[in-house]
């Protein structure tokens, strides 16, 4: 239990630095996890490798005392390394404090550390004065704690918001636990608390692999859906295109024969075959413009990208729907950051910010706003567009995005719409997010990675 522990925080750590090795934060979160495992690895030492090693050989004095002061030094490094790699995690993700501010506190915090070291002795019996300890470590955790939650308090992107939230609960909680049965409880002489330890990581790591597959935990997004979805795509696009062929030309020949019948009925005065022929006719060419709209929208997106003021685009599609926004009594809000400039596909982004409003105005059938937020990150260029319709109920949530999936019952939509949204977003390397509660409206936001946006 204790080599798999020690195995599982250490696997924590490597797979978040895998995932933006270039963060200072994620680098520090990688540290931590690393810290933290050091304990471990003493526990693993004293009791898995020195008894092994004497039972299988014969262990020298030499081997012995090595051990030991591996076991001693790993031990210290956790118990000094933790707290302080901790609040350098929570400095370095707090983004509100200035780089000035976060290097010298990396280097005034560094000094306890460095003074424990002093003062302890590591070998061959390691003592800590953990009155001296509690002093510093305690209030460690409470500046990293509130850097933690006023970073997540004062996060505008929802996405990040998001991570932050789910990133400060898994982190924040079970490191509470630690520092408990670490340092308080050795001030009650307690010095075997620390094997509840395994328990709280144990707990912690399904908790992650848990939120990771649904939410995202500190940038680690395994969202098996979109996966899902992203191939049933691929498939309906070359589905769609031999489907496609197919039906064009069984009705270009409908069309043909109509035609033929319909001159033939004129020819010989039959007015109820000439209406047959009518309605052929309309069938038929209902039938390839169906399939026109749907290939339009499930065929691959090929961007031509050029330097855009996405305000600009903004601006224009609430001008062009400004007909239905005032059919249906919708008022119209807007907050653009128009010093803003992305690189992308001006004629796609046009379509998909169409899509998006005219979905929120058929919500809005009885009158509402429509709100359209653009502004800028620290890691997005984001697109909100918000309404106060009807919103979509958790049932029909998790399949909106699913092609030809709709809730609308007008006969003329084939739910394709938030399908090639998504679609257009993926090639931009960006996401589509969908915040929804039935009765209270729907937000769709666009995040498009900060890489694309044009600096001057």
């Amino acid at each position: 239990m204790m080599v798999f522990t020690l195995f599982t925080m250490w696997a924590l750590g490597l797979l978040a630095l895998f995932t933006d090795p270039k963060r200072t934060s994620i680098r520090w979160a990688c540290a931590t996890a690393f810290v933290g495992g050091a304990g471990f690895l003493s526990a693993v030492i004293d009791e898995t490798i020195m008894p092994l090693w004497a039972e299988m050989f014969t262990m020298t004095p030499g081997t012995e005392q090595t051990l030991l002061f591996l076991s001693r030094l790993s031990s210290f490094i956790c118990q000094v390394g933790l707290p302080y790699s901790f609040l350098m995690f929570a400095v370095h993700s707090a983004e509100f404090l200035a780089r000035r501010t976060k290097l010298i506190t990396q280097f005034a915090a560094l000094c306890f550390p460095v003074s424990m070291l002093a003062i302890t002795p590591i070998h061959p019996v390691l003592a800590f004065n953990y009155w001296i300890m509690v002093a510093w470590v305690i209030p460690f955790f409470l500046v990293s704690c509130t850097l933690l939650i006023v970073q997540y308090r004062s996060e505008k992107d929802p996405l990040v918001k998001k991570n932050s939230f789910f990133t400060n609960v898994l982190i924040i909680v079970p490191l509470f636990f630690v520092f408990i049965f670490i340092y308080v409880m050795r001030i009650q002489n307690d010095y075997e608390a620390w094997r509840y330890n395994m328990l709280v990581v144990a707990i912690q790591f399904i908790l992650i692999v848990a939120i990771s597959l649904k939410y995202g935990f500190l940038g680690v997004r395994l969202r098996v859906e979109k996966r899902r979805l992203d191939s049933t795509l691929r498939a309906l696009t070359s589905g769609a295109q031999i489907i496609n062929h197919t039906i064009k030309n069984e009705a270009g020949k409908i069309s043909l024969y109509a035609d033929r019948i319909e001159t033939y009925a004129k020819e010989t005065n039959q007015p109820g075959l000439q209406e047959d022929a009518v309605v052929l006719l309309q069938s038929s060419q209902h039938m390839l413009d169906m399939m026109n709209r749907i290939q339009t929208q499930l065929r691959d997106v090929e961007l031509q990208e050029s330097p855009t003021a996405p305000s600009e685009i903004v601006t224009q599609v609430i001008h062009n729907l400004k007909p239905y926004t005032e059919k249906y009594q919708v008022q119209v809000e807007a907050e653009l950051d128009e010093s803003l400039r992305l690189r992308c596909d001006a004629v796609q982004l046009r379509e998909v910010l169409t899509n998006l409003c005219m979905n929120a105005i058929e919500a809005m059938r009885s009158g509402g706003k429509l709100h359209v937020q653009l502004f800028l990150s620290n890691r997005h260029l984001v697109i909100a567009v918000a309404d106060t319709g009807t919103g979509i109920s958790k049932e029909n949530l998790p399949h909106v995005l699913d092609p030809f999936f709709s809730t609308k019952r007008t006969g003329q939509n084939f739910g394709l719409g938030l399908s090639y949204c998504y679609n257009v977003m993926q090639k931009h390397q960006g996401m589509l997010e969908i915040y929804s509660e039935q009765g209270k409206g729907t937000t769709v936001f666009l995040f498009f990675p900060k890489k694309r946006v044009i600096t001057h």
